[in-house]
């Protein structure tokens, strides 16, 4: 579904425009915006969506006019299989990202395309959605950020036998507790060790990166933070709450 860029992104006077590695589709990722760099930022953290791809297809429309002309969407996401059947709204999207301000003064300029998108989309079982910075929670974009430096290839797969028992002590610690607990306790029950200290807050940091474990990342991420077993990690029934990045009222998809 999701095919190559048909556009490139290009550096422009009007814009920021910036690239990020995608972990995701193991690829430099270009946005035209830092609102757009934002939302791949998120794309490629959030465990539902399977994989995206930008400037990826293009719409051919009709204007008022009479003009025959081409759009090229910002974001085409395939969520994945799970992801689709918890949540009936997660079927292939294409998205368009604008800020609010942009929106308001070109409008009138981008209503007949968009129009022209979701009338060519009927039938496809694939919909059109406008993201905006309304959608897009500062805290949360800002934490996704942080998180993506920990969810790299260095520190996954681990194979030294103390780096995975230490790895097995600190989820098992987390999992017995059976309620959420803080970065902060958690550091505290392994000893004062600096460097030990150190190594298992990179990891601890990791888990919340992959959804390992759960945080409510809509706040700013501290050692006071709550942490909790990842709903799509958890082996047993437990109840723990949803993190509110995944909640109605928070949720970017909403």
């Amino acid at each position: 579904m999701v095919q190559g860029v048909v556009r490139k992104v290009r550096e422009n006077p009007f814009s920021v425009t910036a690239r990020l590695s995608s972990g995701k589709l193991g690829r430099t990722v270009q946005a035209e915006s830092l609102l757009e760099y934002d939302f791949l930022n998120i794309l490629d953290f959030d465990p539902r969506v399977e994989k995206y791809g930008e400037q990826c297809l293009t719409v051919p429309w009709t204007g008022p006019d009479g003009r025959h002309r081409r759009y090229t969407p910002d974001v085409l996401v395939k969520f994945t299989r799970e992801a689709r059947e918890a949540d009936r709204r997660l079927g292939g999207t294409i998205f368009e990202v604008k800020p609010v301000a942009v929106l308001a003064d070109t409008l009138a300029e981008l209503k007949p395309k968009y129009r022209a998108t979701m009338r060519s989309l009927r039938g496809t079982g694939v919909r059109f959605k406008l993201i905006t910075d309304r959608q897009i929670d500062r805290v949360f974009a800002g934490n996704v950020r942080f998180l993506l430096n920990y969810k790299v290839e260095r520190f996954q797969n681990r194979k030294d036998p103390q780096e995975k028992s230490m790895d097995a002590a600190l989820l098992k610690m987390v999992w017995d507790l059976k309620e959420p607990t803080t970065p902060q306790k958690l550091l505290d029950e392994f000893g004062q060790s600096f460097e030990l200290r150190a190594r298992l807050l990179t990891r601890l940091w990791y888990f919340v990166a992959t959804c390992t474990l759960d945080a409510d990342l809509v706040e700013p991420l501290t050692m006071s933070s709550a942490v909790w077993p990842g709903v799509f990690h958890r082996s047993f029934q437990a109840t723990y709450p949803i993190p509110k990045w995944r909640q109605e009222a928070y949720d970017w998809y909403r």
